[in-house]
């Protein structure tokens, strides 16, 4: 037996939006409002957690380079008063 296959088509239109024009005022306005409504912003102990975070990441990638640092700097020491 044998299964009929049917093909999907799309019909799609391409429609021109023009956006009235809008001053600098209404715009910073626009941006007000979103931060206010839709942005979540995070909680005191959210933002001291995630601030730890970096700050330990920071503090771990600065000893790390600052360690290769100084061994090459030693290395060099080494080579060049030979």
């Amino acid at each position: 037996m044998k299964e009929k296959e049917t093909a999907k088509t799309k019909t799609t239109t391409t429609q021109t939006v023009t956006l009235p024009k809008t001053s600098f005022r209404d715009f910073v306005r626009g941006v007000w409002i979103e931060l206010r409504h839709k942005v979540k912003w995070p909680t005191r102990k959210e933002l001291i957690q995630d601030s730890s975070i970096v700050v330990g990441f920071l503090v771990f990638w600065t000893i790390y380079v600052g360690g290769w640092d100084f061994l090459f700097a030693q290395l060099l020491k080494l080579v060049l008063s030979k």
